[in-house]
């Protein structure tokens, strides 16, 4: 869950505590980060099995040439054109 702002003091900040802040907000924002891959990744893993269906049964897949999984994103392959002859 991500930090509330705060106000801006009310006195002006120097510049060693401005570089203090700073640090501070660069070591939050890489551990969002990484916090944001774990997630990516565990949606990742759950979606390799997609059966490419909606809660309700129904197909998931949309497109016209190229069909696409709603739910999972990935191409699915059709049928092989035949493209000459």
């Amino acid at each position: 869950m991500p930090k509330p702002v705060h106000a801006q003091p009310s006195r002006p900040l120097s510049q060693a505590e401005r570089l203090a802040r700073k640090e501070f907000l660069k070591s939050d924002a890489a551990k969002l980060e990484r916090q944001l891959r774990d997630v990516q990744e565990q949606i990742a893993r759950l979606l390799e099995g997609c059966e490419h269906t909606d809660a309700s049964g129904r197909s998931a897949i949309v497109g016209g040439r190229t069909k696409v999984c709603s739910q999972c994103g990935r191409i699915v392959a059709g049928p092989v054109e035949k493209l000459w002859g």
